[in-house]
């Protein structure tokens, strides 16, 4: 299990090796494919040769970790063109050469160590094999010597068995009487525990009980067989009575008798097809909603940005507005320095004209009533005439200012 991480995890480097070279690429890049084939060209490692005469001739099997490596490129099967691929080509970005050269060493290293990881699990793999093989031989061999193990205590047991031995036992002990006498041949006798003979009878009257148990379940048994048997006449019976009606009812509605089971799988099952029909409804109904929702999308989008630009086109028109008062304000206060001093004369005319205007709304104001009041006398048959009447005298004011009368 460890070393099925290890490989997934440099499988996993590897693939991330690849995302970054296609990252450093990027898009659109002419030098794509040289440095595509620079990053898929392999490295092949030379050892370096010694220089000793003795040893020019003889070829080591060791892989020391001290041992000189030379890293060199393999030529590729399909270089028939002559490019070096060890120098960065006229225009191309130098570091994103030299990143791809480290990202070609990095990938290089990777798969040497994902061939190690594979060989050594190989090696594990043969070595689990070869000693599940020892492992089964180990448990035939155990279970033919435990084999011979109990023919051996069975043997041991039997010659036992055969040997004379000499007991010592009292008179009171021996209960192997025939004839109400004791015989004189004991050959015959066998010595066990009394202990023994007890479990032995206690058995004897075990068996005897299960034996009645047994019978008794035996004949429970045998009277159900009986009646599960005449059940099963009975229903024969019935079922051969069923189908010969079904039969008859057959020949005189179709002419023939008909196999039910093979017209079941000829008819169509109608509730599957219903079932058919309703999802191939929703599917279309599904994809025509869908194909609403993405036209009301569409349009939305469209509105939306129809607002971006018109919001985008207040707010210029605003800043406009906003530094146009900006520069008004400016000039405002540039102005109100000058105007200071004839603001108080103006003022106090201004309130002589408002009072003025006032005098001559109210004189008017009666002049109106009294032309009410004189229409609706006239109205009438013997309304009188009445003089005008006289209103309030304005008081003479003063001549508006110039700004006023202006």
């Amino acid at each position: 299990e460890a070393k099925k991480k290890d490989i997934e995890r440099l499988q996993e480097k590897e693939k991330a090796l690849h995302q970054s070279f296609q990252t450093s690429l990027g898009d659109n890049n002419k030098y794509a494919e040289f440095l595509t084939k620079l990053f898929k060209k392999k490295i092949k490692k030379v050892r370096k040769k010694a220089k000793d005469n003795a040893d020019s001739d003889e070829e080591s099997d060791d892989d020391d970790d001290d041992d000189d490596f030379l890293s060199s490129e393999s030529e590729d099967d399909d270089s028939e063109d002559e490019v070096d691929y060890s120098v960065c080509p006229a225009g191309c970005d130098e570091e994103l050469f030299d990143g791809t050269m480290n990202i070609r060493e990095r990938r290089q290293e990777n798969e040497e160590q994902l061939v190690e990881e594979k060989k050594a699990c190989e090696l594990l793999k043969k070595e689990h094999d070869n000693l599940t093989k020892k492992l089964k031989a180990i448990d035939a061999a155990l279970k033919a010597a435990q084999g011979e193990l109990e023919k051996f205590q069975l043997e041991k047991q039997q010659k036992l068995n055969e040997l004379d031995v000499v007991v010592t036992i009292h008179l009171d002990q021996i209960q192997y009487i025939v004839n109400g006498t004791l015989p004189r041949d004991l050959s015959q006798c066998l010595v066990f525990r009394k202990s023994s003979q007890s479990k032995l009878r206690e058995r004897i009257e075990e068996l005897k009980s299960e034996k009645q148990n047994q019978r008794r379940l035996f004949k429970e048994d045998r009277q159900k067989f009986a009646l599960l048997t005449k059940d099963k006449k009975v229903q024969d019976a019935k079922i051969k009575e069923q189908e010969e009606e079904v039969n008859e009812m057959q020949l005189l509605k179709f002419g023939r008798i008909i196999d039910l089971d093979k017209l079941d799988n000829v008819t169509v099952n109608k509730g599957a097809e219903e079932l058919k029909e309703k999802l191939r409804y929703f599917e279309t109904e599904y994809d025509r909603e869908v194909a609403d929702w993405d036209k009301k999308i569409e349009a939305e989008k469209k509105s939306l940005n129809a607002m971006m630009h018109e919001n985008t086109a207040m707010l210029d028109k605003l800043m406009g507005m906003v530094q146009e008062g900006n520069e008004l304000e400016s000039s405002l206060n540039a102005c109100q320095t000058g105007l200071g001093a004839n603001y108080h004369s103006l003022h106090k005319a201004d309130k002589r004209e408002r009072w003025r205007l006032k005098q001559l709304i109210e004189l008017q104001s009666q002049e109106i009533e009294a032309l009410k009041t004189e229409i609706h006398q006239l109205s009438r048959k013997d309304g009188q005439v009445l003089p005008p009447a006289q209103g309030p005298t304005m008081q003479k004011s003063q001549p508006l200012p110039a700004i006023i009368q202006k």
